[in-house]
């Protein structure tokens, strides 16, 4: 009889994953917000995000954090602090920046001509995910560390 309720059980979930494929639309990765109202307030968020992961940076330097994953928890901080930095000046930047500068074949932007100190900074800022990555792996492992010093302690 339990057997037959988790059969059933996955049964649903295959079926429930199949209707979320089969009816998905595309979500793009980079989305257009709506006038410059939709960029201000985007901005407002990365200074928000900046400003709580540089309190709680600041709250485990004044309590001295430390252990296992603290030290890689504050590393995951400040790439984060970074990365918002570093996207909030590519945001604003894409403002200045000359559409003719996007090389585009077929429709499809294929490529970014650098012809000038702010195009580079531009172009650099655009390389986010070079630092986001880092800074979530920091986070995953933090959160091993710290699951396995609980498991540990029980």
């Amino acid at each position: 009889m339990r057997l037959t309720k988790q059969v059933l059980g996955v049964g649903r979930l295959i079926v429930l994953l199949l209707f979320f494929i089969l009816v998905a639309v595309p979500a793009h990765a980079v989305q257009v917000h709506g006038g410059i109202e939709g960029l201000v307030i985007h901005q407002i968020g990365h200074i928000l995000f900046a400003g709580v992961m540089l309190f709680l940076l600041i709250l485990g330097l004044k309590n001295h954090w430390c252990g296992a994953g603290w030290g890689r928890f504050r590393c995951f901080l400040k790439l984060i602090i970074v990365w918002n930095i570093l996207t909030f000046t590519g945001h604003w930047l894409r403002l200045v920046i000359d559409d003719g500068k996007f090389v585009r074949l077929a429709g499809k932007t294929v490529g970014f001509r650098i012809e000038s100190f702010v195009d580079a900074v531009f172009y650099l800022a655009s390389l986010d995910h070079l630092i986001l990555l880092p800074a979530l792996i920091c986070l995953a492992v933090a959160l091993r560390q710290w699951k396995i010093a609980t498991e540990d302690n029980r």
